[in-house]
């Protein structure tokens, strides 16, 4: 039954303890579960829009086109120089390349990931994520080097540099076979005509590639403001740029910069999705730096609310809205059904594919989500994240040597990353390697995993005193955001009875690892007890819920 509250059309609210939730700190598919994925990149509110199906993509999603195309990031224009001659265009842009400076500015990367996301919107065509491709930024790597890692048959490459009102970008699609330029072009326009340009560059791409554009609404997918302001655009740029610091400063500098988006042009739908995501990111990440929790959620909601109404049809409104869902109502069933539809108008998208992943998993579809996230990871080999969550995934399905070997790989990316050290070292002691494990988890970064994972290597390891002493700092220091962690141990000492208590705590408290129980280590062997089954409903994270989720009504009033 849905409520109206002048605003627009919603839910009825959830369990009391969703609110708690919110509060409660790191939701765990945000930031630190089993199976984790943040909001802001590398790069993923209000009802699900009821807007007409989108037409079917002309090629089976799951399988790569011919075609794979790897965006890098515009470098700063190392200044004029002549034209290169015919046939020499490759070598023209490597020397521009390594001339230029401030590669990494937020206006030339922001630029780039807008060709990507063009590109990608082309039948016949996949693109490698920005999250991968703009790690790319070594301009002596040869096409080749860069192509292997990056699983590419093709990169676009260029430069990009504005001196006053004029703007200047020269780019290049370069083969990965055999290093020729398929095509080249230098553009000199006024600055006004950015817009204009960017379509220019992915229309001649799309003709030397003899590929057509999708038809909509897959093949209208765009980031820019609809009324062509050029400073709503530079706003939503430096917004994403301050997103990407992961920082609770860089999230407010972020909304700061969405608002100011918006503030130009209030039809930016796009621009209305990134602000919710920014708010739920602030909220579930850094609740302290949020103020009241509960109505950053509810600001979330309103903003991913506009979204749907401006652009029903917008991958990224449907993106937003089920991160609000998910994250702050905590109703997986309809993140899912909304997630599906995001994919439903991008399908190669890889953080909506890494999304889909996390959904999934919710509802114990471990075997889909480990396909989820491999067909992401063809799309974005070098996501230390992904690689993560899927670990995480194989150690919910008891393949320990796989789920060792896979977070070797994170770490491998990502030496900092948190939590992986403590999945690796589940991995490790159930492979009868428990020094070893222990070894690993005493290098966890992060004060709670550690605890666990060393609780969990010193039982396995036969050292009970040792791992009752973290058990107690858990209980001691997180009762209740950790309080899944808990239960989770008392499983492995089969004590069912302290197992069954602290989930009823980790319930009761909103701690976001609660749904993860269906592939948690030891709590998972409960799956068919009638105590967990009831949980399992109580969360609506039952399968054929999962499966058979409706849409929800869509937003009818401005919020």
């Amino acid at each position: 039954m849905a409520t109206d509250d002048g605003l627009l059309i919603k839910p009825e609210p959830r369990k009391p303890w969703v609110v708690v939730a919110v509060a409660a700190g790191v939701l765990a598919v945000l930031a630190g579960g089993y199976v984790a994925s943040g909001l802001s990149g590398k790069p993923k509110p209000a009802a699900t829009a009821t807007a007409a199906s989108p037409a079917p993509v002309t090629a089976n999603p799951d399988q790569l086109p011919a075609i794979i195309i790897a965006v890098l990031p515009l470098a700063a224009d190392a200044g004029t120089t002549a034209a290169p001659a015919a046939g020499d265009a490759s070598q023209h842009l490597v020397d521009a390349l390594k001339g230029g400076s401030e590669r990494g500015s937020a206006f030339n990367d922001g630029v780039s990931a807008q060709l990507a996301g063009a590109l990608s919107q082309f039948d016949g065509v996949a693109v490698t994520s920005p999250e991968s491709s703009f790690q790319q930024r070594d301009a002596d790597a040869p096409p080749a080097t860069i192509g292997k890692m990056l699983g590419a048959t093709h990169l676009l490459r260029g430069t990009a540099s504005r001196e006053g009102e004029t703007l200047r970008i020269d780019a290049a699609l370069v083969s990965v076979a055999d290093g020729s330029t398929v095509w080249f072009e230098r553009y000199q326009r006024p600055y006004a005509e950015l817009f204009k340009v960017q379509d220019e560059i992915a229309a001649a791409i799309g003709a030397a590639l003899k590929a057509r554009r999708l038809p909509a609404p897959q093949g209208v997918q765009d980031e820019r403001p609809p009324g062509g302001s050029l400073q709503a655009y530079e706003a939503l740029l430096a917004g994403d740029a301050a997103l990407e610091r992961a920082d609770a400063d860089g999230v407010a500098a972020a909304i700061a910069e969405y608002e100011r988006a918006i503030a130009i042009d209030a039809g930016y739908a796009h621009a209305h999705a990134r602000l919710a995501l920014a708010r739920i990111e602030l909220a579930t990440r850094f609740p302290a730096q949020a103020g009241d929790v509960r109505d950053a959620g509810e600001k979330a909601r309103r903003e991913a609310a506009t979204a749907l109404r401006l652009a029903p049809d917008s991958a990224a409104a449907h993106a937003a809205n089920a991160a609000w869902l998910g994250s702050i109502a905590l109703d997986q069933a309809g993140a899912l059904a909304e997630t599906e539809r995001a994919l439903a108008l991008s399908p190669r998208d890889a953080s909506l594919l890494h999304s889909l992943a996390i959904r999934q998993t919710a509802f114990g579809r471990l075997e889909d989500a480990a396909a989820t996230l491999r067909r992401a990871l063809q799309l974005n080999p070098l996501s230390a994240t992904a690689l993560y969550n899927l670990g995480g995934i194989y150690l919910g399905m008891n393949d320990y040597a796989e789920a060792e070997h896979v977070l070797g790989q994170a770490l491998a990316l990502r030496p900092d990353i948190s939590v992986v050290r403590a999945f690796q070292a589940i991995a490790i002691f159930q492979q009868n390697r428990a020094p070893e494990a222990i070894a690993i988890a005493q290098q966890e970064p992060d004060p709670l995993w550690k605890a666990y994972a060393l609780a969990m290597a010193y039982w396995a390891n036969g050292d009970r005193v040792r791992s009752d002493a973290e058990l107690q700092v858990l209980i001691r220091d997180n009762p209740k955001g950790a309080a899944t962690q808990i239960a989770g141990l008392y499983a492995q000492r089969d004590d069912e009875a302290a197992m069954f208590k602290w989930l009823q705590v980790a319930r009761d408290a909103g701690d976001p690892g609660i749904v993860e129980i269906r592939y948690m280590p030891f709590v998972s062997r409960y799956a068919e007890d009638p105590r967990f089954v009831a949980l399992l409903r109580e969360l609506d994270l039952v399968q054929d819920t999962a499966r058979g989720s409706a849409p929800r009504p869509a937003a009818t009033r401005t919020p």
